[in-house]
């Protein structure tokens, strides 16, 4: 019986002792960890490679659009001036749903003088989980983000120059 109670008595310790272990380790302070989802590679408009962990540590605007999208329509010429007028935070545009020669053609009608990938396979909007365009991803440079999908109305100009003033501060 006495052997039984000692091994019983090691195991309950090595139990606990596990267990504080495990909670010691929960409890400690954390690295920030990358953004998984920015590890992907896509192709710009113009058809040079792109790498998205360029982005890690960076303010930065993922826009998810469509050129038939009324939409993204709507949102462009406001998507383009305050990328303009906020040159420290990195936008990437992310086209789906199309083809390249549609997607460039509406890059050039509103001015979007910043990168835009081709996304033709939905890679990206699927790592993403946008179901729908257009959606926004917010990134701060510790790495955290903020995802804004509205389907059912265009995102003002004001909302975005103060969603991208917040990624600043």
């Amino acid at each position: 019986m006495s052997i039984r109670l000692s091994a019983l008595s090691k195991a309950c310790a090595a139990v606990l002792l596990a267990a504080t272990v495990i909670a010691a380790v929960g409890s400690a302070p954390r690295a920030l960890a990358a953004d998984d989802r920015l590890q992907f590679t896509g192709t710009t408009l113009s058809g040079a490679p792109f790498n998205g962990a360029s982005l890690q540590g960076k303010p930065a605007v993922l826009w998810f659009w469509a050129p038939f999208c009324p939409f993204c329509n709507a949102e462009a010429p406001g998507v383009s001036r305050v990328a303009a007028a906020n040159p420290g935070v990195t936008f990437v545009g992310v086209a789906g749903h199309s083809d390249v020669g549609a997607e460039q053609t509406f890059v050039s009608k509103y001015g979007l003088n910043f990168t835009n990938l081709n996304d033709a396979d939905g890679s990206i909007w699927a790592r993403y989980n946008v179901p729908w365009q257009p959606a926004y991803v917010f990134y701060r440079a510790d790495g955290s983000s903020t995802f804004v999908n509205n389907p059912t109305s265009a995102m003002s100009q004001q909302e975005l120059s103060d969603r991208v003033a917040a990624l600043r501060s």
